[in-house]
């Protein structure tokens, strides 16, 4: 990979607020955006957070699967559904964090299927909560059969308000953007929440305390601190350019998930322990009940991936053919090429004669509104 270039070298799109060093160059080849995962960048960190809680779930699924039958015993898919959501959502993010930058289409596409393992998280985990972690009084009953299916479809419309506030806003982004992203997030997770809190309330007024409960409540703790982070972009906002590569408050919401997962398996596994005897004496979970419910949400959310995805490629060719840069072969990405760059990562410039100078500071007025244009159209709501 290149060596990494200011904000100022790269197109709006890649821009993001308070960090000013560290981005990777745009349109390398993709083994290049793979490699850099052992470079230092401003995306490194966010990768290897979510690379390192990819792992703890498969080292624990493992582990738990030597235990627990999760491919034949009925009793056991909702669990099993869990783990491949978990190993979903920190696939997906790690994946996003790292080739986002190809390009413009990339960067859409990457962060869509990130939305798309949030969904798929918040629809496993009302699966695992509502099977395991509800009182006694509710195993069986409607309430928590219609449960799932109105976490499917929380899960789906998760990835879509997601994906939408992507393209319907442009940079930097309104505040409108981050509540169609947190707005969505919170009704699946307080749906999710719903059987622990009402098992935990119950509980406190029979004087009963499980063992789960306190590791429910810290996963619950460790969400909401993550939220504050990701909302809120602290502490890079009181310190721009000092935490782009280590520090920033995505990197931290990352670790705030990563923690959530982690006390949410405690939790379960006293719950499962606890509680196994007297689920199988009711109706088993059937196969349409449970993996079919997880294929509905990835199909629900790969269909509004594709049909973003068609939109946003369009919208770009189009910019492109304005621009008259395709040249009747349609190359759509290479209008949007970085500014060029010298030997230190800093931008060059040319002025309107076409004498080439360097610059440390900024970028040539008329290159920057014209690139800054670009990206704000294609931004655009679609």
């Amino acid at each position: 990979m290149k060596p990494t270039v200011v904000k100022a070298a790269m197109p709006l799109l890649f821009h993001e607020p308070y960090v000013e060093t560290g981005f990777r160059p745009i349109h390398q080849p993709w083994s290049k955006y793979f490699l850099s995962i052992f470079q230092w960048h401003n995306e490194v960190m966010n990768i290897w957070t979510h690379l390192l809680a990819l792992f703890m779930v498969l080292i624990r699924a493992s582990y738990w699967c030597t235990e627990f039958d999760v491919l034949f015993d009925p009793y056991m898919w909702p669990l099993g559904v869990a783990f491949v959501t978990m190993i979903a959502l920190y696939s997906c993010s790690a994946f996003a964090h790292c080739f986002h930058n190809r390009s413009e289409l990339a960067h859409f596409v990457c962060f869509m299927i990130d939305y798309c393992g949030i969904g798929l998280y918040g629809f496993g985990s009302t699966m695992l909560h509502y099977w395991y972690c509800s009182h006694e009084y509710f195993i069986g009953s409607y309430f928590n059969q219609m449960a799932i299916p109105i976490g499917a479809f929380l899960g789906v419309f998760t990835c879509y308000c997601c994906s939408l506030s992507k393209v319907k806003y442009k940079r930097p982004y309104p505040f409108e953007r981050r509540l169609w992203q947190m707005g969505s997030v919170a009704s699946i997770y307080t749906w999710l929440t719903i059987p622990i809190l009402v098992k935990i309330g119950l509980y406190v007024v029979e004087g009963k305390w499980e063992a789960s409960f306190g590791d429910h409540l810290t996963q619950t703790a460790w969400f909401v601190i993550g939220g504050f982070f990701f909302g809120s972009d602290i502490p890079q906002r009181y310190f721009p350019g000092k935490f782009d590569v280590v520090g920033h408050g995505h990197q931290l919401f990352h670790i705030c998930i990563m923690m959530t997962t982690s006390k949410q398996m405690d939790g379960v596994y006293f719950d499962i322990q606890d509680g196994i005897d007297e689920l199988r004496q009711t109706p088993a979970p059937t196969w349409l009940g449970t993996w079919g419910w997880l294929l509905f949400v990835m199909t629900g959310s790969a269909f509004i991936i594709f049909n973003f995805y068609k939109s946003i490629a369009a919208k770009l060719l189009t910019v492109d053919m304005k621009s008259g840069c395709c040249n009747g072969h349609g190359n759509s990405e290479k209008e949007y090429d970085s500014p060029p760059i010298n030997s230190n990562g800093h931008v060059k410039f040319s002025d309107v004669n076409g004498h080439l100078k360097n610059g440390k500071n900024g970028v040539n007025e008329a290159l920057k509104q014209r690139r800054d244009w670009k990206s704000g159209d294609q931004n655009g709501s679609l």
